[in-house]
């Protein structure tokens, strides 16, 4: 992925692409060339989530009837949230649940508090309290700290935030890099939600002749859109599912990449105009893959499981034929972090020691990758 990214790159330098990076493997890859975002420098504030995917960060315990009670106090309460913050605004009437317009975490718990204040019936105000902790404990928590800090809301940013993500204008970075490794794990899923939906929707409501084009790059894509339904967050698939049916009616490609493909929505499979097979060692994989490969390329169904490094079966719209290719060598310092551990190497000495110890649990304890900061 990293060879295909730098030949477009060459060839393209007010490209916009967005790179989903899971493992954080891709930042040291692309030099200057890529706009790093991760957990210590993120910006995606609590109000830019819908509302099914504010349910999915806030809505937990009690039974299905209490999460549904959850769900209508919150519905209601982020409504008037994002009517108050447009007050002076005349178009404020006509602002939904789903309306990216800000508001502060701190305004909607005083607007549950108010509303849990006016309950007839103290008995019916559990799912009123369950939402309350909940958004206290996400404002308290420094994981969470790049959604819920209210200093994220002094004014309207979306337009700062989507141009960052989008490298609208380019400023020379053709390529924003997205490390969700360090993200809460409970949450990774919604995030990619939500910034599938916000290209999707930038695109759909912008100028069609000036919104540039833009390339979204899943990794693990079998995370986001796996291929039983009941797996992973469902906004994330349907978001994903959706860039890759009606994407390019708007201007946005989409690459998946996997290690897994039958764990793959075969929907999501089905769009994909250029596939690279690269060794596929499993026979459901394979049989996977055999699905999609055109009657004239079956042959070359034999050489999936003994595929060196770097070789791949292309086939599809990028190709003329289908073809069996080696990719070229990247130079090291354009390597992403994805090579397996030199164990007969490492244990020939004892680098290792309790400065890297210390270091590592200072990271782990702070969730941060940088140095201290002095």
């Amino acid at each position: 992925m990293t060879l295909l990214l730098l030949a477009i790159l060459a060839e393209h330098k007010y490209a916009h692409i967005v790179l989903l990076d899971p493992h954080n493997e891709y930042g040291k890859a692309f030099g200057g060339l890529a706009e790093i975002v991760n957990v210590d420098n993120l910006q995606l504030p609590f109000w830019l989530l819908d509302f099914e995917e504010a349910v999915g960060v806030l809505v937990r315990g009690g039974t299905a009837q209490e999460q549904e009670a959850q769900a209508i106090i919150l519905k209601d309460a982020i409504t008037s949230a994002r009517r108050r913050f447009a007050a002076e605004d005349l178009t404020s009437a006509s602002i939904t649940v789903d309306t990216p317009m800000p508001f502060k975490a701190s305004d909607l718990i005083r607007l549950i508090d108010q509303a849990m204040g006016k309950l007839d019936n103290p008995d019916s105000s559990a799912p009123y309290l369950r939402l309350l902790t909940r958004l206290e404990s996400l404002r308290h928590d420094r994981r969470f700290a790049f959604m819920f800090s209210d200093w994220l809301v002094t004014r309207d940013t979306l337009a700062q935030i989507v141009g960052r993500l989008l490298r609208i204008p380019v400023n020379d970075k053709p390529l924003t890099i997205i490390d969700l490794s360090g993200i809460p794990r409970e949450i990774a899923d919604i995030v990619v939600s939500m910034l599938c939906r916000l290209i999707f929707d930038l695109a759909l409501w912008a100028e069609r002749e000036q919104m540039p084009p833009v390339l979204l790059v899943c990794e693990e894509a079998h995370r986001y859109v796996p291929a039983s339904p009941g797996v992973g967050f469902a906004a994330a698939s349907r978001a994903i599912t959706r860039l890759a049916r009606e994407g390019r009616k708007y201007g946005i490609s989409l690459a998946l990449i996997t290690q897994l493909p039958s764990e793959l929505s075969s929907q999501a499979l089905s769009q994909c105009g250029t596939v690279f097979a690269l060794r596929l060692g499993h026979y459901l994989d394979q049989h996977f893959m055999a699905t999609a490969l055109p009657d004239a390329a079956r042959g070359m169904m034999a050489a999936l499981p003994s595929m060196r490094t770097q070789e791949a079966i292309a086939f599809g719209e990028g190709v003329a034929l289908p073809m069996h290719i080696r990719f070229d060598d990247l130079p090291p310092d354009r390597r992403p972090r994805s090579e397996s551990a030199d164990f007969s190497k490492a244990w020939q000495s004892d680098a290792a020691g309790l400065d890297f110890l210390k270091e590592g649990i200072r990271r782990w304890r702070e969730q941060s990758r940088g140095p201290t900061k002095k």
